[in-house]
């Protein structure tokens, strides 16, 4: 299981880690167990009541914390990959500036 990322010249791979399988299961037990209840708070009162609609709010708060947290964990990944490619471009622009300054010292 992966998830595809498509950028300029290249298609990449990603695996899905335990932390975004799991934040999945949680959302999905969030969402239908939250429907459940408050379809059943408001089969018990018969009217949309107060406690109804502060039940409806906290549940859609809470699956966009649910959103909020797999798209941090998205974010996390990717800036990994970007400090990896900045780390070996890095390491080119140091050899190259020491190539630069050997060749300036073979021309004296």
């Amino acid at each position: 299981m992966g998830i595809q990322i498509e950028e300029k010249s290249q298609v990449l791979y990603r695996k899905l880690n335990l932390f975004e399988i799991g934040l999945f299961f949680a959302g999905l037990a969030v969402i239908f167990v939250g429907f459940f209840l408050l379809y059943k708070q408001y089969v018990l009162d018969g009217y949309y009541s107060w406690g109804l609609l502060q039940g409806v709010f906290l549940w859609l708060i809470l699956i966009v914390m649910i959103i909020i947290a797999a798209l941090l964990e998205n974010v996390k990944e990717e800036i990994s990959v970007i400090i990896k490619e900045h780390i070996a471009e890095t390491k080119l622009l140091r050899q190259e500036t020491v190539l630069l300054k050997d060749c300036i010292k073979r021309k004296r």
